[in-house]
Formats: C-alpha cells, sequence, structure tokens
C-alpha cells in the first residue's frame, strides 16, 4: 500500500510541474512597464525626515540586448504635498545601464545612470522651481516569466540647490517585454 501511495504522489507531483508555467529566460528585447513607488527625502543638515506622497508612479521603457545587459529610462514622480498654504511637487527622468544576473526565472540587478529632477515649490503665492542633473545607482530584483516580468527596486539620487537632499526611491513596477 505505500508503494502504491509514493508512485501516485510522485506521478501527481510530476503532472503539477507540467501543468505550472514553464521556467525560462527572460526575453530579451524592448520592454515597457509601470510601477508604483514611495519615496524618502533625506536632507542634509536639516532634523528629520520627510515624505512627499507615499504611493507615487513610475513608467519604464528599456531595451535588453543581452542577457546581462539593458538600458533604461524612467519617469519617476517622487510626489506632491500641500498645507499651510504651500505646495511642492517632484519629479525626476533618469536614464541608466542595468547590469543582471539571472538565475532562471530571477534576475539581479545593479543599475547606474543621470537623473533629471525637477522640483516646484510654492508658498502663499510665491512660487520657485529648481531642477538638475545627478548620478544615480540603485539595484534589483525580478521575476519573470518570459515577456512578463515583477520587479522591485530601489534608487537613489540628490537634488542639490541650497541644502542637498537624498532622495531614496523603493518601487515595485511590472514589465512587458516585446518579442
Amino acid at each position: 500500500m505505500n508503494m502504491k501511495f509514493a508512485a501516485l504522489a510522485a506521478l501527481g507531483t510530476f503532472s503539477l510541474f507540467a501543468l505550472g508555467p514553464k521556467a525560462s529566460a527572460a526575453d530579451n528585447g524592448f520592454y515597457l512597464g509601470a510601477g508604483i513607488t514611495q519615496t524618502k527625502f533625506d536632507a542634509d543638515n536639516v532634523d528629520g525626515d520627510f515624505k512627499l506622497d507615499d504611493n507615487s508612479f513610475k513608467i519604464i521603457a528599456g531595451f535588453r540586448p543581452l542577457d546581462w545587459l539593458a538600458v533604461e529610462a524612467n519617469y519617476i514622480d517622487l510626489g506632491s504635498d500641500s498645507g499651510n498654504g504651500a505646495k511642492i511637487n517632484s519629479n525626476a527622468l533618469t536614464a541608466s545601464v542595468l547590469f543582471l544576473k539571472e538565475f532562471q526565472v530571477v534576475d539581479f540587478y545593479a543599475r547606474a545612470g543621470l537623473a533629471r529632477w525637477n522640483v516646484d515649490a510654492s508658498l502663499d503665492g510665491i512660487d520657485a522651481s529648481d531642477d538638475g542633473n545627478e548620478f544615480t545607482y540603485g539595484a534589483g530584483v525580478g521575476v519573470h516569466f518570459g515577456s512578463l516580468g515583477v520587479r522591485a527596486e530601489y534608487e537613489r539620487f540628490k537634488i542639490g540647490g541650497d541644502i542637498d537632499t537624498n532622495v531614496n526611491t523603493l518601487s515595485l513596477s511590472v514589465t512587458y517585454t516585446f518579442l
């Protein structure tokens, strides 16, 4: 009886593998994606941290010519806030190179590139705007099944000006590669 049970259990387990999604390498080519972000600003020489909208978004466009290399552009809404007569809105456009290491359906990657940031603020009807370019870097992990991918990532850059501010962004995104 135990031998029959073991044989049926093994057969059932192997049949589940046949029904499950096939593990395959990520597709190379052009890809698009979108995600949700959380941004934290750390201002140097200022006590405490502040957050803008906890739930912002990012839009992703990239090209992966090789299994280990991709180039990518992101539009990141860094958030906005208002209150007590003040309003602030910020965003960034980044261009990065991604270096990937693939383990079946999982990709680990590091990114390095340039962030073009913009901050618009107003206080009691007086408007101010600042923008600039800064080095950006980050790391992430993704899971993919063919053309569809899900990834979590950390990215960091500075916003210059009178007070240097570190921008730390966490994101959860979905991507789709077009063959």
